[in-house]
């Protein structure tokens, strides 16, 4: 299994974030005025989760390379029942990080990181929700529970506190490049250490 620091996920991420860097940020903005969008009516929250379904397909792409454009991978989630399984995922994480929360918060923070990998496996996989979420736990605990702990709260800080800081704040959409390649590299991590793993155990 190749080991990685929690800091090396950074270089990882600005690394993957550079390499279409415009492509990611226009479809980030596409995105998101999508999102508005839809967030106007009952329905179309419902769609949410689909459309943040086609965006991870888009991120996917782009970090392995594929060929991507602006725009591209916007139908993804709407395609062979992805959107009532990104649907139903999310209820599941959400009443699942809430309940955890209101358990002393140390649940809350324990899922959210277990399960931080569900909606790439959802999507890239084309998982169960619940089966994406239990193979999220078992990769989180492979990479080291702790290591990815570190990394979403550096995350979180850091963009709390560059948000906070004033004039300045509002460049921080200009991160998010990079922001989003770190889980990305994350998960591309784990998978490929779950392969290696799988064709270790084959041989044996």
């Amino acid at each position: 299994m190749k080991e990685i620091r929690a800091e090396e996920y950074f270089a990882i991420g600005f690394e993957l974030g550079k390499r279409n860097y415009w492509t990611i940020f226009f479809n980030f903005l596409i995105y998101i005025i999508l999102g508005i969008c839809l967030s106007i009516t009952v329905l179309g929250i419902l769609l949410l989760p689909a459309l943040g379904a086609s965006f991870t397909k888009f991120l996917l792409k782009a970090a392995r390379g594929e060929e991507v454009d602006v725009g591209d991978s916007v139908s993804e989630g709407f395609k062979n029942g992805m959107w009532w399984k990104a649907l139903l995922y999310y209820i599941i994480f959400l009443l699942g990080i809430f309940i955890g929360f209101m358990l002393f918060i140390a649940p809350g923070l324990y899922l959210a990181t277990a399960w931080a990998l569900g909606f790439y496996l959802l999507v890239d996989k084309n998982m169960l929700p619940t089966e994406a979420l239990g193979k999220s736990r078992e990769l989180v605990h492979q990479l080291g529970f702790w290591k990815i702990f570190a990394v979403y709260i550096l995350l979180a800080i850091a963009t709390n506190l560059i948000s906070l800081i004033p004039v300045v704040g509002f460049l921080i959409i200009f991160l998010m490049p990079f922001y989003m390649m770190i889980y990305v590299g994350i998960y591309e991590n784990a998978i490929s250490n779950a392969l290696i793993t799988t064709q270790a155990a084959q041989e044996v």
